[in-house]
């Protein structure tokens, strides 16, 4: 784009953004709209011509890769057109992307996609019916001798010494080529006609031994060359001549001779001429050789030099590409001004939601702070690298990566002796949410009293209500349902919708609809039904103003919970098809492939559809516990449960809900919120099996655990289904002091399916004891 442009340096934003508008959409034919997907791209400020933007990180990399196809396919369509990808084994992960998308839409479009990798590479196209795939084997001898020939001019080379090349260079076009050139140009051999002679005796002629030698052998020859070729090689595989001219300590005569050699050798490449010219090695292998030959010592001048001119004449750079002036930095033994750069890149990376290469700068800008000693500046430096890293792995791999833990578990003890009490927030909830997805929810009680502990020593409101946030939500998990409600008062009373909007775009939730989320679960468990479900269409409400689509999305899955406890799939199945348009419109693939489906699933299920909630929540919970999610897997294997009972297996049902019990029991575990009810579930399947003795045991058991945790709706489902069992064993007096004063208890909720099931069965055992 920048050279299509002609873009300078002291140019004005004004005259680039005309620019790039002119091309896009007046030589391209795309919208206006899409400008500015492109001019952050190349980092030039749009906001104030073309307006903000509210998507998603992941949604504008898409949007930003649609646009570049869209150009691409505009391009092709005025004119049937070429594009070459040269080593595509080397590319990062988002031009992989790029490329990955390209193919697939190449089908469509007059475009030849050509692209050269090595063997070992596995691109995901190579499946695709419209790509044509090419092994290049290695040359016969006689297609080596061809080669040989045309370099010699069709002059015979001395017999022997031909069979030394072919045998050498076993059919590597690279290595016959560069090897044959290396003997010509070494003066051991004289023109003689129409062949080549030995210019002394045949022992004296030295064949390098591989191709790296080769290589070497012939910058050796020309030293003026090779030194420009060592200064190039520093910058990378492609340098230009403004940016080596300016580090190269060369008149502008001596420089042009040396690239002129350079060139003239075919080791390296022109495109343009001077001063606009760009270089570019003819191989890899050709910088490898031209930079190992410099000394260490002379490296890192190099790079240090080169750095220096780039932050000089070459400012924007700084800007745009940080990760390059950082690799210099590098380079040259300067860690303590490299590290900030790859901080840089990383962020800048992390908003663009090129996560692998986020991942890759910060890991840099560490193993940088490992070689400095310790000072309050590399402990700084250090725990902002590592509070990064914890939210790119995140993103990367969810909230219960172990990457997350490794990264932010040391930054507690930076943090701490910085006394940078504000930091600590996003280190100690990323590791309270790390535990807790994992299913560790007892251990992750200590991570939230840790933080409410935290908030209370130091003051911080912020630091307190996210206490009370992960008290809340682990008390829901282990089952301590007065006490969650209890935490979500605090947060509520804490919450200021102004002042913690910004809080979204860190955590990826706002507290008040996360706490929102949870207490609706505690609130129904407690016997409130209608107070709950109240509760989650303000939480929607509230989820829906705030306006971050993951958010938004999850609140509308696991925050319509409530809809499945009260047995109304209709409302249930709405909220996952809004959150599965979300997460399309966003590109949140989590959401649309993983938590709507676990909701939609279990809305069919209740209606009665089970094959088919079964074949929408098995892949959807496979990619939960993929991702390393244990918690609240539980309640979702009672939908599978269930299903397979319905749908007549009842030992596989029987398999599925004690391999649960086993989970929510484990010591690291103690996910006790849905224990009650998954007792429950086992004593109705042993009731379906005829096991009647069985069932009673563990609607009892259920019935203790919803009673220790004063979950009344719980207590008044297992009472139902225990009523009825005593019903049907002529224990009628029995199952009506049961059911009775657990029903009479509630005051709303009257019009749900468990209160009217319960209210129909007491009137049948009122009438069979009065008959």
């Amino acid at each position: 784009f920048e050279r299509t442009l002609k873009f300078t340096r002291e140019e004005m934003l004004e005259s680039k953004l005309d620019k790039l508008e002119a091309l896009i959409v007046g030589q391209y034919g795309l919208p206006l709209r899409d400008v500015r997907f492109l001019a952050s791209m190349l980092s030039m400020p749009y906001e104030q011509r073309y307006g903000m933007l509210t998507f998603t990180p992941q949604k504008y990399k898409d949007e930003t890769i649609r646009v570049l196809l869209d150009v691409i396919a505009s391009v092709a369509r005025k004119q049937p057109t070429v594009m070459l990808f040269e080593d595509a084994h080397w590319a990062d992960p988002t031009s992989l992307e790029v490329i990955d998308l390209l193919i697939d839409a190449v089908v469509a479009i007059p475009l030849l996609v050509v692209l050269t990798h090595r063997q070992e590479f596995q691109p995901k196209w190579g499946s695709h019916g419209h790509v044509t795939a090419l092994s290049l084997s290695k040359l016969t001898r006689a297609q080596s001798g061809a080669i040989v020939s045309k370099l010699s001019s069709a002059k015979a080379l001395p017999a022997g010494l031909l069979d030394q090349i072919l045998r050498k260079t076993d059919g590597v076009p690279l290595y016959v080529e560069e090897l044959t050139k290396s003997i010509l140009e070494s003066g051991e051999l004289k023109d003689a006609d129409d062949h080549f002679d030995y210019a002394g005796a045949a022992r004296t002629v030295t064949i390098p031994a591989t191709l790296r030698d080769s290589l070497t052998a012939r910058l050796d020859r020309s030293p003026a060359a090779k030194e420009i070729a060592q200064i190039g090689a520093a910058i990378g595989r492609e340098f230009s001549y403004e940016l080596i001219a300016a580090v190269a300590p060369h008149t502008q005569t001596d420089l042009d001779r040396a690239l002129n050699q350079l060139t003239e050798s075919g080791l390296a490449f022109r495109r343009g001429a001077p001063p606009e010219a760009t270089y570019t090695f003819k191989h890899a292998l050709v910088q490898d050789a031209a930079y190992d030959s410099l000394l260490k010592s002379r490296r890192q001048e190099l790079h240090a030099r080169i750095a220096r001119v780039i932050e000089e004449r070459f400012a924007s750079l700084k800007t745009t590409e940080p990760e390059v002036l950082a690799h210099h930095l590098t380079a040259a033994a300067l860690a303590q001004d490299a590290i900030p750069l790859w901080q840089t890149a990383g962020e800048m990376a992390l908003k663009r939601m090129g996560l692998t290469e986020a991942i890759s700068h910060l890991d840099k800008g560490l193993e940088l702070i490992a070689t400095l000693p310790r000072s309050s500046a590399r402990d700084a430096s250090e725990l902002r690298l590592r509070t990064l890293l914890g939210t790119a792995w995140q993103a990367l791999k969810g909230w219960a990566a172990q990457e997350v833990w490794t990264s932010l578990h040391p930054a507690i003890a930076l943090a701490q002796s910085l006394e940078r009490n504000e930091a600590l927030l996003p280190i100690l909830f990323g590791l309270w949410v790390n535990v807790l997805t994992q299913g560790r929810v007892a251990e992750s009680h200590d991570w939230a009293k840790q933080i409410l502990a935290t908030g209370a020593s130091s003051g911080d409101p912020d630091m307190l209500m996210y206490g009370h946030l992960a008290a809340l939500g682990t008390n829901l998990f282990l089952g301590q349902l007065v006490t969650s409600r209890e935490h979500f008062n605090h947060v509520l009373a804490l919450y200021d919708e102004n002042k913690h909007r910004y809080l979204a775009d860190i955590f990826n939730h706002d507290p008040r609809t996360m706490a929102s989320v949870y207490a609706t679960h505690v609130i129904w468990m407690l016997g409130y039904p209608d107070e709950a479900a109240r509760l989650s269409d303000a939480k929607d409400a509230h989820a829906c103003r705030r306006g971050h689509p993951f958010d938004r999305s999850w609140a509308l899955c696991w925050g319509a919970g409530v809809f499945d406890y009260r047995c109304e799939p209709d409302t249930l199945l709405e909220h996952a098809q809004a959150a599965e348009r979300l997460g399309r419109e966003h590109s949140m693939p989590f959401v649309w492939s993983c938590l709507a489906p676990l909701h939609y699933g279990a809305a069919l299920i209740h209606k009665g559809n089970f094959a088919e909630g079964l074949a929408l929540l098995k892949p959807a919970l496979a990619i939960f516990e993929a991702n390393g999610c244990r918690v609240s897997s539980p309640f979702h294997e009672c939908h599978l449960a269930e299903a397979t009972a319905c749908l007549g297996d009842l030992d596989g049902a029987m398999n599925i809900v004690e391999a649960t019990i086993a989970q929510v029991e484990h010591p690291d575990r103690e996910e006790r919120v849905h224990y009650a009810e998954i007792l429950r579930l086992k004593g109705w399947i042993l009731s379906l099996k005829g096991d009647s003795r069985g069932a009673e045991q563990n609607y009892l058991a259920s019935l203790d655990w919803a009673r220790r945790q004063q979950a009344k709706s719980w207590e008044l489902r297992t009472s139902t289904s225990l009523a009825r069992l005593w019903q049907e064993q002529h224990k009628r007096k029995e199952a009506y002091d049961l059911l009775r004063p657990v029903y009479r208890w509630f005051t709303e909720g009257f019009d749900t399916n468990d209160l009217k099931t319960a209210k129909s069965l007491l009137e049948e055992l009122e009438s069979q004891q009065r008959q």
